[in-house]
Order: C-alpha cells, then structure tokens, then sequence
C-alpha cells in the first residue's frame, strides 16, 4: 500500500511517498484466508459431485478443515468410517461406482487448480485496494 502524501510546488516540485508495509502485509493475509477459505470450498464442492454414493456415508463424512491463521485448508473424507475406506474407494481405479468415480478428491483438486489460483488471488487483490 502506497500514499501519495504531499506535492509541493514552488521553486522545485517534491512529491512524498509512505509505503505502509504492516498495513499492506495484514490486508494480504486476510485476503489470502478469505481466498483459501473460498478455495477449498470449490475443491470441496467438486469433490461431493464425484465422490461414489454407495450407501451415502462417505459424501457425508467428507468435510472441511481450516488452519488457525486460514492460510491453509484441509479436506477430509472417511473419519469414522471402517477399513481405510476412503482411501481405498479413492485409490482403487479397477472398482466401477454406479454413481461418482476413484480419485474423487485428487480429480477434485487437479480440475479446480487454475480456479483455486484465480480465487485466492482475487481475494488478495480485493484487500490491498
């Protein structure tokens, strides 16, 4: 963030400029929480649309994470479910799902990354204005 503080005319013309870094360095981390939070929100949305939906419990159990500052999202699938589940249903390509598909997450995350990318940036951008 940067000011344009005073100009002065006269004999010479002086234009005086602050930088405010602290501001600009908080408005950044907020933008980029508001941005991460949006962001897994799109992942997260993708990956319910192709998780399979045998009995529905695994869609359900699916959920959203954020870290303390928000800089950092995670997505989940499968707590409290039996055997590994989720990660077996994820991993194995060899199984057919009538409904949703393997790599529901991974294929989540790989299709919404240009997304993702625009989305956290946006956001940055909105707050340093």
């Amino acid at each position: 963030m940067l000011d344009i503080l005073d100009i002065q005319a006269g004999l010479a013309m002086t234009a005086t400029a602050k930088w405010y870094g602290d501001r600009a360095k908080a408005a950044a981390r907020e933008g980029g929480a508001e941005g991460v939070k949006d962001a897994a929100e799109i992942v997260f949305d993708a990956s319910q649309r192709a998780v399979p939906e045998a009995t529905g419990a695994l869609k359900r159990s699916g959920k959203i994470t954020r870290g303390k500052d928000g800089l950092e999202a995670d997505i989940t699938y499968g707590e409290g479910l039996p055997d590994n589940r989720a990660v077996i249903v994820h991993e194995k390509l060899e199984i057919h799902h009538p409904k949703g598909s393997a790599k529901y997450l991974e294929n989540a995350m790989t299709e919404s990354a240009r997304r993702v990318e625009d989305v956290i940036a946006e956001a940055v951008r909105r707050k340093l204005r």
